[in-house]
């Protein structure tokens, strides 16, 4: 996507606090590898729903007819953003996605599990307002504009390192991100950025190749299960669920356990995104816990 000139930022609010509108050449976009972060920046402004097809599937076929039926009635408020999960198998797994078709959306970046398979019209609108609730509560209520004249939301610059990690977990490569995030935190050992996404490259890694369905299913035993458990539902955007299952097994832990569950649940802490209301929830748990 293509940066706005600094007066046309997308993202920005006007004098009024009102979001001013992100202009884009269509609601319906293809998405893969590339261009996902843009799509990323934009679900900051509008919840972004995205539609994981394959070529030739009947049920695909049929959804994407409601779905982009749906979205278009939105008149902008959100935008749909389409993924081949043949031709993008990286961000099929980056999702955790087990069916086709599949529905997630992204507010503010975060993943939000919709529906899997095919659902007829009245069931998809009914679906996409409630997200729109969702999204309204959690400050994202912006507009999309149709205009030849594309603008994107302004996207910071980040240093050639933070780059460097970035595209590293594009490619798979996990473990290259979090040494190039360690070296830039021996330099800065402040750099929440760094933090971030140091923690979210260990989480990827540690549940590359992962049965998630398994995980998910079971009802952890000790503390290797209960830790698992609680990373896949936080890759699977059920971070609140995540946090729980943690502070279940730390409510019955001996001292020393604690400890470690204790910089596990920090470490999850530091990938959501501030404000997130079951962030704050976790955090009041774990210190009743403590104290």
């Amino acid at each position: 996507m293509r940066k706005p000139e600094a007066n046309q930022a997308a993202g920005a609010q006007s004098q009024t606090g009102v979001q001013e509108p992100i202009r884009v050449p269509d609601l319906v976009a293809l998405g893969n590898a590339n261009n996902l972060k843009g799509f990323v920046t934009i679900s900051a402004n509008v919840p972004v729903v995205i539609e994981f097809f394959s070529a030739g599937n009947p049920q695909s076929d049929a959804l994407a007819v409601s779905l982009e039926k749906a979205v278009r009635s939105l008149g902008g408020r959100t935008l749909l953003v389409r993924i081949d999960a043949q031709a993008s198998p990286e961000v099929v797994q980056a999702f955790a996605i087990q069916a086709m078709p599949s529905v997630v959306a992204l507010i503010k970046g975060q993943p939000v599990p919709l529906f899997e398979g095919d659902q007829p019209l009245d069931h998809v609108n009914a679906y996409l307002n409630r997200l729109l609730q969702v999204a309204q509560e959690n400050g994202v209520a912006g507009a999309l504009i149709v205009s030849d004249e594309f603008s994107g939301p302004a996207e910071p610059t980040l240093p050639p390192k933070h780059l460097e990690a970035i595209e590293a977990i594009e490619a798979g490569n996990y473990q290259g991100a979090v040494a190039i995030y360690q070296g830039i935190l021996l330099d800065s050992p402040a750099d929440a950025l760094a933090v971030a996404g140091l923690a979210q490259a260990k989480l990827l890694e540690r549940t590359r190749g992962v049965d998630f369905d398994a995980v998910l299913g079971s009802a952890p035993q000790n503390q290797a299960e209960a830790l698992l458990k609680a990373d896949v539902l936080v890759v699977i955007g059920h971070a609140g669920q995540g946090y729980q299952t943690v502070l279940t097994r730390f409510a019955v832990a001996d001292k020393d356990e604690r400890e470690v569950l204790r910089k596990h649940l920090l470490e999850l802490f530091s990938i959501s995104q501030p404000d997130a209301p079951e962030l704050a929830q976790a955090r009041r748990a774990l210190a009743a816990l403590l104290y």
